[in-house]
């Protein structure tokens, strides 16, 4: 049991308007210490204080009158011009099944050419709301160009973003047609002779 006039813990007393903290009796309300409060500086004082003692050095003096001025030419730098095509660079893609995509093509599309090409639309242009974004039709006609770009694939009725998913869909097919016919070394040395016995006959 605590009796009241067992010493206790001092009460803490800060007063800001005199710059003082007290240290307090709680029962008897004596003050046992009295400190000055540390306060910081602000920025300025600092400044203030070191120019100050910077003054007062005296080598400073000295050791300004051994500091010599050379004059710096100024060297005109090589400005580079500012490149004037703002944004993510284009995106090209050299075709690799353009060589022989009309022998998979024509008269009509391979049936493993066929899901390769709707696999890579619903994987790279997407489906929404049941509706596949890009028409088969546009892919496979970008499938014969050289170079797969978005102007490229772009026409009067499609957009630039529909050129977009088209042109991603087409390299996204290319490369899976691509990696099929190196799979196969049957399908790429049948691709190969057809190419050879069309190119005898004209």
């Amino acid at each position: 049991m605590t009796l009241l006039t067992q010493p206790g813990p001092l009460h803490r007393h800060v007063d800001y308007e005199t710059g003082h903290i007290l240290h307090t009796d709680p029962t008897t309300g004596e003050v046992i210490t009295q400190r000055e409060m540390v306060r910081p500086k602000n920025p300025e004082a600092q400044y203030q204080a070191w120019t100050a003692e910077r003054r007062a050095d005296n080598r400073l003096a000295a050791d300004h009158g051994n500091v010599t001025l050379s004059k710096v030419e100024p060297t005109a730098e090589a400005v580079e011009p500012a490149n004037s095509v703002r944004g993510r660079p284009k995106t090209s893609f050299a075709n690799p099944v353009a060589a022989y995509m009309y022998l998979l093509a024509v008269p009509n599309l391979l049936p493993w050419v066929d899901h390769i090409i709707t696999g890579s639309i619903i994987t790279s242009a997407g489906v929404t709301n049941g509706k596949i974004n890009v028409k088969a039709r546009a892919v496979i006609g970008a499938l014969f160009a050289t170079e797969i770009t978005a102007e490229a694939c772009k026409t009067g009725e499609i957009s630039l973003r529909t050129a977009q998913r088209i042109a991603k869909a087409a390299r996204h097919a290319a490369h899976g047609i691509a990696s099929y016919v190196e799979r196969y070394p049957s399908i790429k040395a049948e691709l190969d002779s057809e190419a050879l016995f069309r190119a005898f006959q004209t």
